[in-house]
Formats: C-alpha cells, structure tokens, sequence
C-alpha cells in the first residue's frame, strides 16, 4: 500500500511539474476576412512595447508603438500607431493570455488592425483576430505567423508567404 502511495505521489509531482505552453485554439480566418474586418492594416517595425495595470487595475496590458513603413489599407494620422493588447508582466507580476502573440521590440510586422478607441489618455488598435492579426516579416521577406492553434479551417489561413505576395492579396481584396 506504502509503495502505491509512493508511485501515485511521483506521478502526480511529476505531471504538475512539468512547463508547456498554451496556445489559443481558434477558428482560421482568411486574409480576405482579416481585410474586410479591419480598419486599418499596416506594416512597419516595433519600435518599443511597454506593460502596465490597465486603468481599473484587475489586468495587464500591453502597448506597443509600432513605427508605420506602409499603409496597406485604411488611413492613419502621423507616422506610428499604438497596439493594444491583454497581457504582459509588470513588476514581476504576468499574464499571459491564450490567443495573443506578444509584439517585440525590433519586429518587422504586417498588422490587421480595429478603429481607434482612446484609453486612458492613449488612442490604440487591437489586432484583429487576435494572434492571426500579426504577420512577423522575417529577413528573406516571408511572412509567418505563430501562436495559436486552429481548430477548424486551417486551410483559409496564409502563412510562410512572401510578403509583397500577401500584400498583393490584400490589396485585391480592398479594390472589391
């Protein structure tokens, strides 16, 4: 009976011990639907992220200011936006949410982004469709996405493409 306890006891430790990492399951949206639900898309290059207590300080969030090379779709005052998003870590205290894929300082990215909402003094977009809001631009120009998982419709989402390819796509879809 002792030895049961024993092995019951080590594999209870040793699943409770071990890290992963969660991902957003999520439904696959097009870059047709990504286009048509966002008010502005834009591609350029983070220049800095920064995590704070959101106003009624229950949560986290994070803001990056994201400097803009190309407006792709819609319109945007001044050369730079600023993104919102739940998560972060503050004071060594962090959240870190599911289906959102944090913004790095540096990133060459391709943003599908909501209309502009003032908080707390700030005027911010979020990322459409969450994490498939966000292309990272890698050196050879590919355009890739990460941190999520599909669920349904894995088959609609463009992913590992050439930029200008995805930007061509894009504007296709803005002349309709």
């Amino acid at each position: 009976m002792k030895r049961c306890s024993v092995i019951g006891f080590l594999c209870f430790a040793a699943i409770f011990s071990l890290s992963f990492q969660a991902e957003g399951v999520m439904i696959g949206l097009s870059t047709e639907e990504l286009t048509r639900s966002s008010d502005v898309i834009v591609r350029g290059v983070i220049e800095s992220v920064q995590s704070e207590w959101s106003a009624d300080g229950r949560t986290i969030i994070t803001r990056a200011s994201v400097l803009v090379d190309d407006v792709i779709g819609g319109k945007v005052t001044g050369n730079r936006v600023m993104v919102e998003y739940p998560g972060g870590e503050v004071d060594g205290i962090g959240l870190k949410v599911s289906d959102v894929s944090p913004l790095m300082e540096g990133e060459d990215v391709l943003l599908f982004l909501s209309s502009e909402t003032e908080r707390m003094g700030v005027f911010v977009r979020k990322m459409v469709g969450n994490a498939q809001g966000e292309y990272r631009i890698d050196r050879k120009g590919i355009a890739r996405k990460r941190g999520f998982t599909l669920a349904d419709r894995k088959d609609v989402i463009d992913n590992d493409i050439p930029v200008e390819e995805l930007i061509g796509k894009i504007r296709a879809v803005l002349k309709d």
